[in-house]
């Protein structure tokens, strides 16, 4: 289900103002996030060093010509009715949106209600829509969400969610990945992770793309799939997501284009998680990620600043903290020389 725009609508990425055509959002950073803090970039501001100083329109009664909506932007055979996937799946993500005792079932639906309200788009997306889609609803751990909201419209909308479900929370937003948050009032797990459709193209963070771009800047086909809770449908922008996820052993394939030392050495961590995680279950293969690191040399980290190896540290803990360090030097070896390099230095300097 993807409503028709309207003038009383958001301004999306791709509509065509009287000043140009809308690129993205920005944001000023705050400790109280809100609307106002959003700005509005254009098509040809890709090279400034930091957003302007222009506010998003509250609606889109400005607009000249409307841009169609991220899903209606995709290839018709990569958006599929949830029930065609799978029968069950539109109650089982119900029942796991709902699910009691979890960090994020007091305020999801309270939270989904305000974002439609508004007339922006939602989707689940990341481990929540794998894992449920995998049908392994019971090892969900987050609630992952990306929408159309830039990030200060999301806080102010989480805000009447705050009210809606009676639940007090902390609402933040990541000024270096926009990322939206919350944990309760007297602290505890996140109740949920937001992040307005991923942006790549600004020398800033930058948001408001289409599923597609968003997709790009993800790691692996398995976790660039998204699902709408409101109209029940899966969308697969890769074209391949649901059918990695559906393979034995399910296949672990990179999308996310970048050269980056930093970010391929965080996309192999995340590579062993994944691949000690499916052992013994579904397995995973983890050919084509392997083929992608093999023009790495073993030497590709000796630049990475110690700021850097700090963030690895953490993200290895996080992620591969409770392995065996053999079985992880064994999947990493596996990915090539860079990736068994990568895990040796980890975890000779892990406390």
């Amino acid at each position: 289900m993807c409503p028709e725009r309207s003038t009383s609508g958001p301004v999306l990425a791709g509509d065509l103002l009287e000043e140009g055509t809308v690129a993205g959002f920005g944001f000023v950073p705050s400790g109280r996030p809100k609307a106002a803090c959003d700005r509005l970039l254009l098509a040809g501001e890709e090279s400034l060093a930091e957003p302007p100083d222009r506010t998003v329109p509250a609606d889109a009664g400005t607009v000249r010509s409307f841009a169609p909506a991220p899903a209606q932007r995709m290839a018709p055979d990569r958006v599929h009715r949830a029930v065609t996937v799978d029968d069950a799946l539109p109650d089982t993500v119900a029942e796991t949106l709902a699910l009691p005792g979890s960090p994020w079932g007091a305020v999801a639906g309270s939270l989904i209600t305000e974002v439609r309200k508004a007339h922006h788009l939602l989707w689940l997306t990341g481990g929540f829509a794998r894992d449920v889609i995998a049908g392994s609803a019971g090892e969900v751990n987050d609630l992952d969400l990306t929408g159309t909201a830039p990030p200060g419209r999301f806080s102010d909308l989480a805000k009447s969610a705050r009210r809606r479900s009676g639940m007090e929370f902390r609402r933040k937003v990541s000024p270096f990945s926009l990322v939206c948050s919350a944990v309760p009032a007297r602290g505890g797990e996140r109740l949920y992770e937001y992040r307005t459709l991923n942006s790549a193209e600004f020398a800033f963070p930058a948001c408001g793309s289409d599923l597609d771009a968003d997709a790009r800047c993800r790691d692996f086909t398995v976790n660039s799939l998204y699902y709408d809770p409101v109209g029940n449908t899966l969308a697969d922008p890769t074209g391949r997501g649901l059918a990695d996820l559906r393979a034995r052993p399910r296949r672990l394939v990179c999308v996310n284009p970048t050269d980056d030392p930093l970010d391929q050495a965080r996309i192999i961590l995340r590579a062993v998680k994944f691949a000690a995680r499916w052992t013994g279950t579904a397995g995973c293969d983890l050919g084509e990620t392997a083929a992608r690191l093999a023009h790495l040399p073993a030497t590709v980290w000796d630049g990475l600043a110690p700021a850097a190896w700090q963030r690895l540290t953490g993200d290895h803990r996080r992620a591969l903290g409770g392995h065996d360090p053999q079985s992880q030097l064994s999947l990493a070896t596996a990915l090539g020389p860079a990736a068994a390099g990568l895990l040796a230095v980890l975890l000779e300097v892990r406390p």
